[in-house]
């Protein structure tokens, strides 16, 4: 009798983990009707098939290298792949160790190979995967257009309309002690010695000053889309940020600006110069299409 395994997975924390009884369920239809033996079921919540980094898959490749089982059943290639250049190198794999995949869609490398049919449907599922991030983006954008908030906290605001005074005091402070010319270490050193927690919660870094001080929210403008993230084609849990020459979305508001304009402008300077003596150790930049967190 040939082992089988079962594979389930699915994607967003919008799913239900009663998915995965689904599938197990579905599989195991399979098993019994072609009369395998289940030895193990594998499974993975709430990660996307276009990445590798999945403890189920993972542990279900180890379990195959190591000729523990004959069969691959799950509900559809999808669950197992999202991504072509992963399919490609797994598929061949799996060929090479004699393991083979059915799934409640109609496949069957038994009959059909590792070839054509199974190509084209993974040629789906990763158009299908493209096709929903283009989709997200392009509401994420209507949305800012419409001066709606796009998810995303920014440190100094308690919402997409209103400033949090604590934080607020500490931005200014980093504003107006970096105009005197303190670098971005001294001023992690002092805010942390206030007992002032970082936008992240723990100490303060040089780097979270940095980002702080050229950020254009503080002068109430609302940026979006100043870069493009999207997903690597190896690999979606990795993102490939590219800035854009203009942003998608720039919106004034006055009444959600924590410092004025002179004061961002003389810490621009003081940092372009102090540059030039290393000590903020990172690259000047112009105020001009800044990126801001949403």
């Amino acid at each position: 009798m040939k082992r089988a395994v079962i594979y389930a997975r699915f994607s967003t924390e919008n799913q239900k983990d009663a998915s995965i009884d689904d599938q197990f369920r579905v599989c195991q239809r399979i098993i019994d009707r072609e009369g395998l033996e289940l030895v193990a079921r594998f499974e993975d919540r709430g990660i996307s098939g276009g990445t590798d980094q999945r403890p189920g898959y993972q542990a279900l490749l180890q379990a195959a290298q190591n000729k523990l089982f004959d069969i691959i059943v799950t509900e559809d290639v999808s669950r197992l792949w999202r991504s072509m250049s992963e399919f490609g190198t797994r598929s061949a794999q799996l060929d090479d160790w004699k393991i083979h995949l059915i799934t409640a869609t109609g496949d069957d490398t038994r009959h059909q190979g590792w070839g054509l049919v199974l190509n084209i449907k993974q040629a789906v599922a990763a158009h299908l995967r493209a096709e929903i991030g283009h989709k997200t983006r392009r509401g994420l954008e209507g949305r800012a257009l419409a001066g709606a908030p796009t998810g995303g906290r920014c440190y100094g605001y308690a919402g997409p309309g209103a400033i949090d005074e604590a934080q607020a005091a500490a931005v200014r402070f980093l504003f107006e002690t970096a105009a005197e010319g303190v670098s971005a270490i001294e001023l992690a050193r002092r805010i942390n010695a206030q007992g002032v927690p970082a936008p992240r919660g723990g100490a303060w870094r040089d780097s979270s000053v940095k980002a702080i001080l050229r950020n254009r929210r503080y002068l109430g403008e609302i940026t979006y889309g100043a870069h493009e993230v999207r997903g690597s084609a190896q690999d979606s849990k990795k993102k490939i940020r590219t800035k854009r020459a203009e942003p998608l979305s720039v919106r004034q508001v006055p009444e959600l600006a924590i410092v004025d304009q002179k004061l961002f402008d003389k810490v621009q300077k003081v940092r372009t110069a102090s540059f030039a003596r290393k000590d903020w150790l990172c690259e000047p930049f112009s105020t001009a299409n800044q990126p801001a967190h949403n």
